[in-house]
């Protein structure tokens, strides 16, 4: 595995100590994975399809459970805690689905304000107005595009006022200007100070919005460090991944 620059204060990490994970039948999905990374990054993971990606991030709120190995947020056991502390927990660092999971008999002011119902008005049309949908407010999500979607999505987790967002492939199916959007968006929890943990298969995002890159292969941590350690890697297990990408980003 290679690494560069270990976060050290615990309060400022997610660790994932020799995770393991096996799914109905026996398959093992992730065979021993240890990785620490800062919540004050955007770090991205990446890896083949299949490979465990999206299974890191429940774990890291509790949505899973490991069958061995440890997992901790901020210096707190998160597999081991009751469900009413992760109902807890998942307000400071809000778990996002790849679909958007709104209502659509409901105003997008209304879809936000379902996150925290006691949230003032000003509250919600600030989350809004962060994604770029303030002057939808008002509309129903039928009326809006699949990235404008995605995007009121993250305004709900964001009347949260959380520490750390996880977003679960927040670009999948959008076309590039839709795409583009949401990665804006994602680029901007930073000027906030806020961290995410993000899935991701769109190797064109790392460049420009990813701190470190998470690889997972064969069920191990292949990799953790910048973007360009892994995208210019001559490591088999990794340009495996990055070929297609580096061939498409030539051709195109």
């Amino acid at each position: 595995m290679s690494t560069t620059d270990s976060p050290t204060s615990p309060e400022d990490t997610l660790r994932f100590t020799d995770v393991r994970v096996a799914f109905e039948g026996g398959r093992s999905v992730l065979d021993g994975v240890t990785a620490e990374v800062s919540t004050r990054e955007l770090t991205f993971i990446a890896g083949a399809s299949g490979s465990g990606k999206s299974v890191l991030c429940r774990m890291a709120v509790g949505l899973l459970k490991p069958d061995a190995g440890r997992v901790e947020l901020w210096g707190e056991r998160v597999d081991t805690q009751p469900e009413r502390e992760l109902v807890r927990l998942r307000r400071r660092a809000p778990y996002l689905v790849q679909g958007p999971a709104l209502l659509d008999w409901r105003t997008l002011r209304e879809n936000v304000r379902l996150a925290d119902p006691k949230a003032p008005e000003d509250a919600v049309d600030s989350a809004l107005a962060q994604v770029g949908l303030l002057e939808w407010a008002d509309r129903l999500p039928p009326e809006l595009g699949p990235g404008a979607k995605k995007r009121a999505a993250i305004a709900r987790a964001l009347v949260l006022k959380p520490r750390y967002l996880l977003l679960d492939e927040p670009t999948t199916g959008l076309d590039r200007r839709a795409a583009t959007q949401v990665e804006e968006v994602i680029a901007s929890l930073r000027t906030r100070g806020l961290g995410g943990l993000v899935v991701t298969h769109d190797y064109r995002q790392l460049k420009g919005l990813a701190d470190r890159v998470l690889v997972v292969a064969r069920g191990r941590c292949a990799y953790l460090g910048p973007p360009a350690g892994f995208l210019e890697s001559s490591a088999p297990e990794l340009r495996v991944l990055t070929a297609p990408f580096m061939e498409g980003a030539t051709d195109g």
